[in-house]
């Protein structure tokens, strides 16, 4: 089905389609195509000390290398240009750190591959909101060199029209995962097919004022995944060097190749807050076991990577599937290490699962649990009760070479402190190591965005006018370095909210910032295992040298684990210690409100540091009742 209509009232009727593509492909089919994944970030927002300390993400574009994979199969030529890693790589080889151009980096990068590739069609992906001023400067910088633009991924996918308002440039946008309509599109060019098998598509002639979308359905199928990625176009060799890959990088040696895999894409769950069913569709889509084990087999011996992030929404969605994977990694003797950064639902942490997953290189995982409030669980869908976290933790307890984590959000639609005081209180009784806490950031095209608008309680601006901040832009650097502080009497004015209050933006920031304490820092004085202890001080180390530099709360409980696994503590951390604490009103600040002083350290004294309730309650009494919305492994 194709739907035609007109942006302004000036364009001529007789614009077609065929036209349009005889226009931008005069001949008459598509060759080369030119693939890019442009920077995370802007130039006034990037900061060179942090890509000096690989701060920023630097994923593989793992999705264009499975559509080049796909591409070639139909005999076009493909390149990819990854200008995130490429601008990251140029400021950690940057001599004069006052002379770099971060625009000047990329503009040169993408001028010279289309120079030489002289491509039919430059396609630009984009995944978060926070990249969009970035994808439409290199949209507008490659269409300066008469060629067609086509942009996708989940950002495009999420706000379409917006977007292509907002970007002239682009000529086409692919929608949801291009794997299939991006094919079909090559051969609609070449005539092999006629314009109305396309899907997927919406075409910009912003000239004309003309855009047309076609509805057609191009999702790729089960038996379409089973493909290897173009992992010879992405210099995977190269990118963990000037950037992290997931949330555990602290967890390997430095040298340790990081990489990426997908094996299975959509998620089960229905998350009023996430908008994977939206790009992937409601179902599970799986590749074959051994197309996945094959994979990993060659990112090992040809790319020499160690660790595996796990790129899936719902790795353990089969869990004879997912023990079949786990078991094929250990009978091919793969010695690869693993973590699923993107989490893993609690239901289906079973002790049989757990033991596989630890069994062939688990060293991380995220749990998304997001409420410990079943009123609030029910609200944004979450597939899982209370009492399937505790289930999940427990298990998770018992494999202590297993990092485990869970995602905590705040701020839902008439969220109370009390149900938030439920999920500190959930989230204590979980006692996993550690709690990835984020305030809602309503994202278009999910059904929390719509009813937000429909309740008046957000304008519907858009992804383009949206900055989700996240790595190294996020908000974990803005408050850890300063730049955004909660209030000046946090502690009176947290307690001073009724518990039947739902809690303003301000609140809110205190709030996350007590949790942080609390529920990271606070309960280490509570961890006597030496496994855990170890992790945590990979973990502290991160923090204080890679994420926040000098982060005052990770030097002292760094010093302070360290006494507990050894009697003893490095000199050079009470230094850096007193140095921040001297040079920072903000960590002095800190450090006072919570009773930490630098002479603890000092004189290995941790007495009277008991770890107090945050705030009175208990779990939830009725949680029972709702085990029934739990979603079937």
């Amino acid at each position: 089905m194709l739907e035609e209509y007109s942006a302004t009232r000036s364009a001529p009727r007789a614009w077609t389609l065929s036209d349009f593509l005889a226009r931008q492909f005069p001949k008459g089919r598509i060759e080369r195509v030119l693939l890019v994944n442009p920077p995370d970030g802007e130039a006034d927002l990037f900061r060179i000390e942090t890509a000096r300390r690989r701060r920023y993400p630097n994923y593989p574009p793992y999705g264009l290398a499975v559509l080049a994979a796909n591409l070639r199969r139909k005999g076009v030529a493909v390149r990819i240009v990854n200008l995130n890693h490429l601008v990251l790589k140029a400021a950690n080889r940057c001599t004069d750190e006052a002379a770099f151009d971060f625009d000047a980096v990329w503009q040169r990068e993408l001028e010279a591959a289309i120079a030489d590739f002289a491509p039919d069609l430059v396609g630009v992906t984009c995944m978060f909101t926070m990249t969009h001023p970035s994808l439409k400067r290199v949209c507008e910088h490659a269409a300066g060199h008469d060629v067609p633009v086509a942009i996708g991924g989940v950002h495009v996918t999420n706000d379409v029209d917006r977007v292509l308002d907002d970007i002239p440039a682009a000529h086409f946008a692919f929608l949801r995962e291009a794997d299939r309509a991006f094919g079909l599109f090559v051969d609609a060019v070449a005539g092999e097919i006629d314009t109305d098998r396309l899907g997927q598509l919406v075409v910009n002639d912003a000239n004309c004022g003309e855009r047309v979308r076609l509805f057609g359905e191009a999702q790729p199928a089960a038996g379409d995944l089973d493909i290897l990625p173009a992992h010879d176009l992405i210099a995977i060799e190269e990118l963990s060097e000037v950037g992290v890959i997931g949330n555990f990088h602290g967890f390997k040696p430095r040298g340790t190749r990081f990489a990426t895999s997908l094996s299975n894409r959509g998620c089960r769950a229905q998350c009023t807050f996430c908008s994977v069913r939206s790009f992937n569709g409601k179902s599970v889509r799986q590749r074959s076991v051994e197309n996945v084990l094959d994979e990993l087999q060659h990112l090992k011996e040809v790319h020499g990577v160690g660790h595996i992030t796990w790129l899936d929404d719902d790795l353990l969605k089969d869990h004879a599937r997912a023990i079949a994977l786990f078991d094929g990694m250990v009978a091919r003797g793969l010695d690869l290490t693993w973590d699923a950064t993107n989490g893993v639902i609690a239901a289906s942490c079973t002790e049989e699962v757990v033991a596989a997953m630890a069994a062939s290189g688990c060293i991380a995982l995220n749990i998304g649990m997001e409420s410990g409030n079943p009123e609030i669980l029910k609200q944004v869908k979450k597939p899982g009760t209370v009492n399937n976290f505790l289930k999940a933790a427990e298990v998770l307890r018992r494999f202590e070479e297993i990092h485990a984590r869970v995602f905590l959000m705040l701020g839902f639609p008439g969220e109370t402190l009390g149900q938030i005081n439920d999920t500190i209180n959930v989230a204590r009784a979980m006692d996993l190591d550690w709690c990835g806490i984020t305030i809602l950031q309503p994202l278009p095209n999910t059904p929390i965005y719509d009813s937000m608008v429909a309740q008046g309680l957000i304008e519907p601006v858009g992804s383009k006018n949206t900055r989700f901040n996240s790595g190294g832009y996020g908000k974990q650097d803005q408050v850890d370095m300063g730049l955004r502080l909660a209030s000046q009497n946090f502690e009176e004015a947290f307690r001073a909210i009724a518990m039947d209050a739902v809690p303003s933006a301000t609140e809110l920031d205190d709030i996350w910032f007590f949790m942080n304490y609390h529920l990271n820092f606070h309960r280490l004085f509570g961890e006597t295992r030496p496994a855990k202890i170890r992790q945590q001080l990979m973990n502290l180390g991160a923090l204080s040298d890679v994420i926040s530099p000098e982060h005052g709360f990770a030097l002292y409980f760094t010093g302070f684990l360290q006494h507990r696994l050894g009697g003893t503590i490095d000199p050079a951390i009470i230094e850096r210690l007193e140095r921040r604490l001297a040079g920072s009103p903000y960590w002095a600040d800190r450090f006072q409100a919570f009773g930490l002083s630098v002479d603890d350290l000092k004189e290995a004294d941790f007495r009277n540091k008991e770890i107090p309730r945050l705030l009175p309650g208990a779990l939830p009494q009725d949680h029972r009742q709702f085990e029934d919305t739990v979603l079937a492994p």
